[in-house]
């Protein structure tokens, strides 16, 4: 059991100077898992995905991180993280997936840009590869920072809201592949679309402050209420949609 174990979040209080954000919260990331992260704006789902990714300490318990996952976690930020003015071509962005592998000043060799041409086909973007940055849409970048975090072929991929300024026919094609690539590695992803990544993931982690873990990618308001967890309700049909809770 223990070798499909990624990552044990134990007990485990964190936050930023002396202002707690997360308190007393438990997670266990295993292979192939497809974890749905929800919660209200402010609720402390970056918090986790920083812990998560060791950009974050604990003040108190441990995070564990187990069969060298640390070196392979995959990483798409939130969109409006990307400075669009650094002047850098889609194909180098890309490519800079791989830098963790690569001694300082290492080279790309030819088989890492076979890598990342195709991968770049895979999403879409491969014929503005050489285009600067600054020209793509919301759209390509997103696609081009979704193959970036996937060229390593990383054990576990952590997205933050990933189809933040996609148009609808990426936003078909990402969770297609999501589903495709989490075959060979588990994925944590936080969403505010409720309606879609229910399609998807396999469970679903609230978080508001605490954090309380569904064994399942169905939920009820019901139990969004005993998490404390106050976010649209999903509504389960032919056609995912929300419906908002009650308000003045």
């Amino acid at each position: 059991m223990s070798q499909n174990l990624l990552i044990s979040i134990n007990d485990v209080t964190t936050g930023y100077e002396n202002q707690p954000v997360l308190s007393h919260i438990n997670l266990t990331i295993r292979q192939n898992d497809f974890i749905g992260i929800i919660g209200p704006n402010g609720g402390g789902k970056t918090t986790l995905l920083k812990l998560i990714l060791g950009q974050l300490s604990p003040w108190s318990g441990k995070v564990i991180y187990h069969n060298d996952v640390r070196n392979y976690i995959g990483y798409l930020p939130q969109y409006n993280r990307i400075d669009k003015q650094f002047p850098i071509r889609i194909e180098e962005v890309v490519l800079s997936g791989l830098q963790s592998q690569k001694r300082i000043w290492g080279r790309y060799t030819k088989t890492d840009r076979m890598k990342a041409e195709e991968i770049m086909k895979r999403c879409g973007i491969a014929h503005i590869a050489q285009h600067n940055i600054g020209s793509a849409s919301g759209g390509e970048l997103q696609r081009a920072l979704l193959c970036r975090a996937l060229i390593s072929q990383p054990k576990l991929l952590v997205l933050d809201e990933p189809n933040t300024f996609v148009d609808n026919q990426f936003e078909k094609e990402l969770y297609q592949l999501l589903k495709e690539v989490n075959a060979q590695m588990a994925i944590v992803m936080v969403s505010h679309d409720l309606g879609t990544i229910t399609s998807y993931v396999k469970t679903i982690a609230c978080v508001n402050r605490n954090l309380h873990y569904h064994h399942s990618n169905i939920i009820t308001q019901e139990q969004l209420y005993s998490y404390d967890c106050p976010i649209l309700l999903i509504t389960h049909g032919n056609v995912p949609h929300t419906v908002l809770d009650k308000h003045v």
